[in-house]
């Protein structure tokens, strides 16, 4: 059995520890906070919690990485430092969007601190005319609002922005 460490404790790395675990991986998280985050996806949270608890999953809270060597882990906890033998880390510590690409294609962001990129909701295209946005860089640095399972419609809104613009040139 493969092991793995997934560093983080947000929806990204909580999707990876139990889709690890549930192919038969045995998986250790290092958290740097106490608990999992507060933002992960309502219908996960109680999952990643109930693995964690029933040790199926563990997980080392209020801890970090000190070293990863071939085969094992150090890992600063609270009750000391440990090592761990393992074979991977994926370490899923979080997503910046690239703000100078954006303003370099010349997409307009907000500066309201959040940095939410302009883009029509209806068709998902910036203020860059034939220029979209889908996903998580849509929340700008709220990437929490966005998942796969709720932004996976913005692939269609913008097919149909396109194939609407496409008809109407060629009348």
């Amino acid at each position: 059995m493969q092991k793995s460490i997934v560093v983080g404790a947000s929806n990204s790395s909580v999707d990876a520890a139990l889709e690890i675990w549930r192919k038969g991986g045995d998986v250790t998280m290092v958290v740097r906070g106490a608990t999992i985050g507060e933002r992960v996806k309502y219908w996960v949270k109680p999952d990643i919690e109930n693995r964690i608890e029933e040790g199926s999953i563990k997980a080392f809270f209020n801890s970090e990485i000190k070293e990863i060597k071939e085969t094992e882990v150090i890992i600063d906890t609270p009750e000391g430092v440990i090592t761990v033998p393992n074979d991977f880390v994926i370490a899923l510590t979080g997503y910046r969007p690239d703000f100078a690409f954006l303003e370099t294609l010349g997409i307009e962001l907000s500066k309201e601190g959040k940095y939410f990129p302009k883009y029509n909701p209806e068709t998902m295209e910036t203020n860059v005319a034939n220029l979209y946005l889908a996903g998580v860089i849509c929340g700008g640095l709220e990437t929490h609002k966005w998942f796969i399972e709720n932004s996976r419609i913005h692939a269609k809104v913008i097919a149909e922005s396109i194939s609407k613009k496409i008809n109407t040139q060629q009348k």
